[in-house]
């Protein structure tokens, strides 16, 4: 019968291959999934500008800056957010928590919008984000978005709340899951967090134009 010394020797060579094993299941998952949604995203970059450079941080965030962005951005950036699936039980704590893999949008506009708002869903992983500059709100309340949930709107007095509550509708469809909204004089102008979509049931382009569309109406253009 072996001794208890050889016993956890072997015990602690197995625990290492399996996480070893686990972090390059785990690496090439995200990797799998980064660039799917990637090629997803191609479709629809040129409502944004003609290119983007892409990089990977680490293995749970590819991140896309668009090169030479079309109005009315002035700059535009979109990461890809994986689950840390390649650590094992930190993807299990934070899934058990909300995360899930979510796109991040951030656009500096040719013209900075002339209030600050937020659209947060109280559940999501995101939520409890705050900017250093923030400050207490004019308005405070809960919104009843198209499918029933329940959205957390914070707004100054004058903000074009329709049109964030339209553009929260119009890609909760679009991509399944919506997370937050917020919109600043100060950069970064807009910021958007949503749900990675079903990529082979949604059409990049279309929900990277309603985004636009956001972004034109709070530049104050068309």
């Amino acid at each position: 019968m072996p001794d208890l010394s050889t016993l956890l020797q072997s015990l602690g060579v197995v625990l290492v291959v399996a996480v070893l094993l686990w972090f390059t299941a785990g690496t090439q998952a995200n990797i799998r999934t980064g660039n799917r949604v990637m090629r997803w995203l191609q479709a629809g970059l040129p409502a944004v500008g003609p290119r983007a450079t892409v990089r990977w941080l680490g293995s749970s965030v590819a991140d896309l800056r668009v090169v030479e962005p079309r109005a009315p951005y002035r700059a535009a950036e979109l990461k890809i957010v994986l689950e840390p699936r390649d650590v094992g039980a930190l993807w299990a704590l934070t899934r058990s928590r909300g995360r899930r893999d979510f796109l991040l949008l951030r656009a500096d506009l040719v013209r900075a919008p002339r209030f600050r708002a937020d659209l947060v869903a109280p559940a999501a992983w995101t939520a409890g984000d705050r900017r250093a500059d923030d400050a207490p709100f004019d308005r405070e309340e809960t919104w009843t978005d198209a499918t029933g949930g329940a959205v957390s709107l914070r707004a100054d007095r004058g903000a074009d709340v329709a049109a964030l509550e339209r553009t929260w509708d119009a890609l909760q469809r679009q991509a399944g899951g919506m997370w937050r909204i917020s919109v600043r004089p100060l950069v970064p102008h807009l910021e958007l967090h949503l749900r990675v979509p079903a990529v082979e049931r949604t059409d990049a382009r279309v929900l990277l134009e309603t985004i636009g569309e956001l972004a034109r109406t709070l530049g104050g253009g068309r």
